[in-house]
């Protein structure tokens, strides 16, 4: 054999034996800028561990003693959290990604630019007082029901539009309630996400079903305070059995947190299987998608943002909205936007 090949083969397999030989591993989390409220602190927490602070644009290189599957936690100051699941092995690395609105483990190119920047870089350690290794004993799955939400059509094409994060992640994706019959599903497949937005557009690909166009308009005025609306959309378990559920309540503001324009908050609690559903005014025009519950209140994403987002995809064409609503009582622009609203399940 070549000296120079057996000296590569006898580094390579050093290289394995050291992994496979080190007593910790290594997970990098990572703080993009790309996120919609940067003045906040974040703050990480590994499973049974105290939490460390995750500055923006930083990276803290965590080196840890357990193997398994480990939770770990990212704190948004106090008022949203994120969750993020890894299967840890012993000599390996891991990177965890905290962008925008969504916490999850990428690839090491994914977040190579931010690793490069020596200055960012901060050096945590699990506390073991023995420093011996724990295995985790493997969490079971879970056994909970189908992931719930609310979507509504945009298209008689047979899209819809949801949260992202009602799909994301999901093996499977399903439709309840077409045609009136709470019973139906029908499979759907995503066709396009804004994730810094939470929004999400998806497709029922069934040539057999028909559509009606949406019988709303985007709204083009400003909101404004005090204004009413009308959230819709599927409360908690049983979903289309329970039928759909109506919130009204008053524009509490036009801007979210630390001023965040692209959403806005509402007065009235609402229940997590709304998330995807749309919220109306007074005249039938669609002024926002129900979004997300942060320390204890509701927002709504602003329909301009839905506007954009639905111009941009590719091979989406934007229909002319008509308001067939405007000069119906509320019971009729009820029923008729039930036509249009659905339950969704995420496997």
């Amino acid at each position: 054999m070549n000296k120079s090949i057996l000296i590569i083969l006898i580094i390579l397999l050093n290289a394995v034996a050291f992994g496979q030989n080190q007593s910790y591993s290594k997970i990098y989390f990572v703080r993009s800028r790309n996120f919609f409220a940067s003045n906040a602190i974040s703050y990480i927490g590994v499973e049974n561990q105290k939490k460390f602070e995750l500055p923006l644009g930083g990276v803290v290189e965590y080196k840890i003693y357990s193997e398994g599957e480990i939770s770990v936690e990212a704190d948004y100051s106090g008022f949203m959290k994120f969750y993020c699941n890894l299967n840890v092995k012993r000599g390996k690395e891991y990177f965890v990604l905290l962008d925008s609105k969504q916490f999850h483990q990428v690839e090491e190119e994914k977040v190579a630019k931010f690793l490069k920047v020596p200055s960012s870089f901060e050096t945590r350690e699990e506390e073991i007082d023995s420093r011996e290794v724990i295995n985790v004993t493997p969490k079971e799955e879970k056994t909970s029901s189908p992931g719930q939400g609310t979507c509504f059509l945009v298209s008689s094409e047979g899209y819809f539009v949801t949260n992202y994060h009602c799909i994301e992640n999901a093996k499977g994706i399903t439709i309840r309630g077409i045609g009136n019959n709470p019973l139906a599903k029908h499979n759907a497949v995503v066709i396009a996400s804004d994730v810094s937005n939470d929004l999400a557009l998806i497709k029922i690909n069934n040539p057999d079903l028909k559509f009606p166009d949406p019988p709303f308009s985007i709204r083009k005025e400003r909101l404004l305070l005090a204004e009413k609306y009308y959230a819709l959309g599927f409360f908690g378990s049983g979903l289309s059995e329970k039928g759909m559920n109506i919130s009204e309540g008053i524009i509490s503001s036009k801007t979210g947190l630390n001023n965040d324009v692209s959403i806005f908050l509402v007065s009235q609690a609402l229940d997590p299987g709304t998330s995807g559903g749309p919220i109306i005014d007074e005249n039938g025009n669609l002024i926002g998608v129900v979004y997300s519950k942060i320390n204890g209140e509701w927002f709504g994403i602003k329909a301009d943002y839905l506007e954009t987002f639905l111009k941009n995809v590719e091979g989406f064409v934007l229909p002319v909205y008509k308001n067939e609503l405007k000069d119906m009582p509320l019971p009729q622009k009820v029923e008729t936007l039930k036509k249009i609203v659905f339950a969704l399940e995420v496997s």
